[in-house]
């Protein structure tokens, strides 16, 4: 089958660039697992934050602000965000730590309060006072609803006559008369472009069709669920973590979610939590909270994908323009993906970013997989 684009991933990178792409273009978006969103995308925290270190992860966050906030009218049958903010406490000597978060979520247009003791507790009363001294809190940071993002940019496509394929492992990619043809179990994809969106798979599709590697290093992040307080006390409390990044703590639907903020290189492919990672969780948040866990609801991990220098790779090589990286969110995926989607589709077709990301100090040399820095740490 002939399209103009095939993209090979169908997280939440994938579907999104399905979507852009499918506006200007015919495309075709494999996934080799029985459903979409299977790995990172499903097992992400759902945070939007524009407190993010790495520069250019911060620009996408703050492009993709609008979209979630105002998607385009039929995109989506509800809100794609709701308020709940994210603290971050630490004690004195943390203050330089500080400082810089409030002044990335600054820059990035987001609304970063300083709060004594008395004002943290305040927001998240089953934080011990002893070693908190001062908390900044992103006011503005959302909760994002996943699947509803997810199957938004997925029935979006479709309207706009987008193939989309699941078990559609792919086998072998070649060159073949100027275009690139995609080998499944029950399909040959041909096409124009080839948008590589595989998460920690980038690598090895980027090996089938020839290309060198990017030096993709996906990590294992683990976390579980635990009971809210009696009452549903907690339900409203903000994301909270420390300023060493320990642990976090976020309200879900109904319960609480912890994770140790663990970082584990490993094998693309399905992660497990481990036993010993989850208690390592549990002491962490208990020596630092008054919440008692004991038995997990639930645990489970998934994976972030980064480059050496930790930013997003997007766009073709100079001698492959026609091979689109879309790589190396680190966990950002879902709340850079309109930003993010609208750069790949861009790049892909041969045009010029968007203003709304190149105001934020976003560009193609920034992006591209050609630039210092990258590569097998």
């Amino acid at each position: 089958m002939r399209t103009d684009f095939v993209i090979i991933g169908g997280g939440i990178a994938g579907a999104a660039a399905a979507y852009f792409l499918s506006a200007t273009g015919s495309v075709a978006l494999l996934e080799q697992e029985a459903h979409f969103g299977t790995h990172s995308s499903g097992r992400s925290a759902g945070q939007y934050t524009v407190g993010i270190t790495a520069d250019r992860m911060r620009g996408l966050a703050a492009a993709s602000r609008a979209f979630l906030s105002a998607p385009p009218a039929g995109f989506t049958d509800g809100p794609l965000i709701t308020p709940r903010g994210s603290l971050t406490v630490g004690n004195r000597d943390q203050r330089p730590a500080l400082d810089r978060l409030h002044g990335r979520i600054v820059e990035a247009d987001g609304t970063a309060e300083w709060l004594d003791r008395d004002g943290v507790l305040a927001l998240f009363p089953a934080l011990r006072p002893d070693g908190i001294d001062i908390g900044v809190l992103e006011a503005d940071a959302q909760d994002i609803d996943v699947d509803r993002l997810l199957q938004a940019y997925l029935r979006g496509a479709r309207r706009n006559g987008a193939t989309l394929a699941t078990t559609a492992g792919v086998q072998a990619i070649r060159r073949e008369a100027g275009a690139w043809s995609v080998e499944t179990p029950e399909q040959r994809w041909q096409a124009t472009v080839l948008i590589n969106a595989a998460g920690g798979w980038v690598d090895m599709v980027a090996a089938m069709a020839g290309i060198a590697p990017v030096g993709i290093v996906p990590y294992k992040r683990t976390a579980f669920t635990f009971p809210l307080l009696p009452d549903r006390v907690g339900a409203t409390w903000p994301h909270v973590c420390n300023t060493d990044y320990k642990w976090y703590v976020k309200p879900e639907h109904g319960c609480f979610m912890g994770s140790p903020a663990d970082a584990v290189p490993v094998a693309p492919g399905e992660v497990y939590a481990d036993d010993i990672d989850v208690a390592t969780a549990i002491h962490a948040i208990e020596h630092d909270t008054s919440l008692r866990i004991g038995r997990p609801i639930s645990s489970w991990a998934g994976m972030r994908s980064y480059v050496r220098d930790r930013e997003p790779v997007c766009g073709g090589r100079a001698d492959s323009p026609d091979f689109i990286w879309m790589a190396g969110q680190g966990g950002c995926g879902v709340l850079t993906s309109p930003a993010l989607g609208q750069a790949a589709a861009a790049l892909a077709s041969g045009r010029p970013l968007p203003d709304a990301l190149t105001d934020r100090g976003v560009t193609a040399a920034g992006l591209s997989p050609d630039r210092p820095g990258i590569g097998p740490a």
